[in-house]
């Protein structure tokens, strides 16, 4: 439980701080509206945490040569859990929930989206439906990619094991 919290909390902060820098080397150049600002946050959270989270899966797939599901959702759903208490402690801030604010925003107020609007207005159930969306995405990239990193070890294990037989 605690390594797979690490690894949504881990992710999180890295894509914010990601995000940050893309979007500080932007303002410099361009001056983009709130709505904009949202969907490329929306973008940037949800690719960088689907993606550090499908990297880790991946590997821990490689390192444990297997991948049941079972015990890895086992273990995924009570640090999901934990992470949802923490991403209310905060109010589904960035740096702790990834899109979640960002994506709620927006489906409540579409283009029309302010910072006063995305902090007022916003329904607080409309953020935990979000973020029921993205730990289910991450969840499912989670396991996926533990899948493929266990068959690709199984893969080079084969490989590796080929010739035995000729040597002896």
């Amino acid at each position: 439980m605690g390594v797979y919290l690490a690894y949504l909390v881990g992710a999180c902060v890295v894509t914010m701080l990601m995000e940050w820098l893309f979007n500080f080397l932007l303002d410099h150049f361009v001056l983009l509206s709130y709505p904009v600002l949202t969907v490329i946050r929306i973008v940037i959270y949800t690719l960088g945490v689907t993606a550090i989270i499908g990297v880790f899966g991946y590997f821990e797939g490689y390192r444990e040569a297997k991948c049941p599901i079972g015990e890895t959702l086992g273990a995924y759903v009570p640090a999901a859990i934990f992470h949802l208490l923490l991403s209310m402690l905060f109010k589904f801030e960035g740096f702790i929930s990834g899109a979640v604010r960002f994506t709620a925003g927006m489906i409540h107020n579409g283009g029309g989206i302010t910072f006063e609007s995305l902090e007022e207005e916003t329904p607080y159930v409309l953020f935990l439906l979000v973020f029921l969306g993205y730990t289910v995405l991450y969840g499912t990239v989670l396991v996926i990619c533990k899948y493929f990193g266990a068959q690709k070890r199984v893969c080079d294990r084969a490989e590796l094991r080929k010739n035995e037989d000729k040597v002896g």
